[in-house]
């Protein structure tokens, strides 16, 4: 998954604390994706894992493991209950900042919750007395959940797995690996066979397109002659997703962001610089020429400055557009178009989801190998569901992260134009600026739709599209507690 270069505990201590605050008494039941169990009714015929922990040796994924300790802290509220997150991120004064926050407790001795050092991982794991608990599970760690098993696994697997095996029947812990790219499964060969063979191993996706991903691997694997795969059973490997939207409250306008008069004025383009990932020359190449075309329409001067770049018309009606890169690293800007591209690199947390917010529309501007639909799960998907922005989604991209297949926090995109024509017919609200070639009634009525629908969305539909993402989290975590 692609991150974002930041200041990344600047955002732990963001994130955490306002976590608790808003949604702590959140407790709601829904239905998962692949397998359906209502909360309410599951039957509690296994017991209840109730000593988790989410371990990782890579720090940058805090919008997805913090989110999987958010949900499972909701859920694991009794006295014998607990869920601690080990993680080496902890500059900044960042246990102090968060104690405070009330997503974990972090006072000494006999805390329920808490961050702890990930060295600690494997001495923990192999404690039988690390909680004062008189049930089966006794006082050990029952569950551990890997936040990104393809470098978490290098780090602790054959630990773990020394110490699984040492336990006696009934006493195992279930181990579950969080995973966000089906394309890099060389770590499934090296370290999970042994973990799938004792039925010891799920999956926790991130996305649909990535579960499935995965379990099309899987029984590829299953199909093996060859060995440890064949023996292995892989096709009974459980595959979940948990989507990693965390409660963001509304932030403080962006001071990157002009605040306009009318009009889509501002779109962005999140995640890291990486041209295999992001077709960003395409949308340079199509801006330009749509401004060529029609400067005014974009609030910009027919005539070129001295520096050969577009102006903005401060006299029109409508904002001058923005397109806002949002992410690490470098890409060359064409001079045309420095007025109009604006690159934002290395911002703390708060800063970074304020300028997101800021946002009218956020464009996933996926490039063609098509790796962000078939195996990779994008971040700039969660981070537009998770600031409240439109996302200009495409057909096939409501197909992969089947989540955000719902009009209430996308734009629909016919895939017959680029992001830009349909950026300029929204901004207009004129579907003659669509170029249709062959006069196709059907493009003709998609287009239609899009801009009849708009590109705004209220707050209260993002909300309750939320509140049925966090059912379905809960929904998710309560079979993972149950080993259903």
């Amino acid at each position: 998954m692609a991150q974002i270069s930041r200041p990344r505990n600047l955002f732990f201590v963001f994130l955490s604390g306002i976590l608790l605050l808003l949604f702590f008494n959140l407790f709601v039941t829904g239905s998962g994706r692949y397998t359906t169990h209502k909360s309410s009714t599951l039957k509690e015929t296994r017991s209840l894992r109730r000593h988790v922990v989410i371990a990782t040796d890579f720090p940058p994924h805090f919008e997805v493991y913090m989110v999987i300790a958010w949900t499972m802290s909701k859920l694991l509220t009794g006295r014998m209950e607990s869920v601690h997150v080990y993680t080496d991120s902890l500059g900044f004064n960042y246990p102090e900042s968060v104690r405070h926050s009330g997503m974990f407790n972090l006072t000494a001795g006999g805390s329920r919750q808490g961050l702890k050092a990930a060295g600690t991982l494997v001495k923990d794991v192999a404690s039988n007395t690390l909680f004062d608990d008189d049930g089966d599970v006794g006082g050990q760690i029952d569950m551990v959940i890997l936040a990104t098993c393809e470098i978490d696994m290098k780090r602790w697997s054959a630990d773990l797995l020394r110490i699984w095996d040492a336990r006696p029947a009934g006493q195992k812990f279930q181990l579950v690996c969080s995973v966000h790219d089906g394309g890099n499964i060389g770590w499934v060969g090296a370290y999970a066979t042994e973990w799938i063979a004792r039925d010891a191993l799920r999956l926790l996706s991130i996305s649909e397109h990535v579960a499935s991903k995965f379990v099309q691997e899987f029984r590829r694997f299953a199909d093996l002659k060859t060995e440890p795969f064949h023996s292995s059973l892989f096709e009974y490997v459980k595959v979940d997703v948990h989507y990693c939207i965390a409660p963001l409250p509304p932030l403080p306008h962006s001071k990157h962001v002009f605040l306009g008069k009318r009009g889509l004025a501002n779109a962005a383009i999140v995640g890291n610089l990486q041209p295999q990932r992001r077709n960003y020359d395409g949308t340079f190449k199509d801006l330009l020429r749509s401004l060529i075309e029609d400067a005014p329409a974009w609030g910009y001067l027919l005539e070129l400055s001295d520096e050969g770049s577009f102006q903005p018309d401060l006299s029109s009606d409508l904002t001058p557009f923005k397109l806002h890169l949002i992410g690490g690293g470098e890409h060359p800007i064409p001079k045309t178009l420095k007025n109009v591209v604006i690159h934002h690199r290395d911002l703390p947390y708060p800063e970074y989801y304020a300028l997101v917010q800021s946002m009218d529309i956020i464009m996933p501007a996926f490039a063609e190998n098509g790796a962000y639909f078939e195996a990779l799960a994008s971040s700039a998907i969660h981070t537009a569901v998770m600031t409240n922005v439109p996302l200009l989604a495409t057909p096939r991209l409501r197909d992969a992260y089947r989540y955000v297949d719902d009009d209430r926090v996308v734009i629909t995109r016919p895939q017959g134009i680029t992001e830009i024509q349909a950026i300029l017919a929204l901004r207009t609200d004129l579907t003659k600026r669509v170029p249709n070639p062959h006069n196709s009634t059907r493009l003709k009525h998609d287009v239609d739709e899009m801009v009849k629908l708009g590109w705004k969305r209220p707050l209260s539909e993002f909300s309750e599209f939320k509140m049925d993402l966090w059912d379905k989290n809960e929904d998710v975590i309560w079979k993972i507690l149950r080993d259903l």
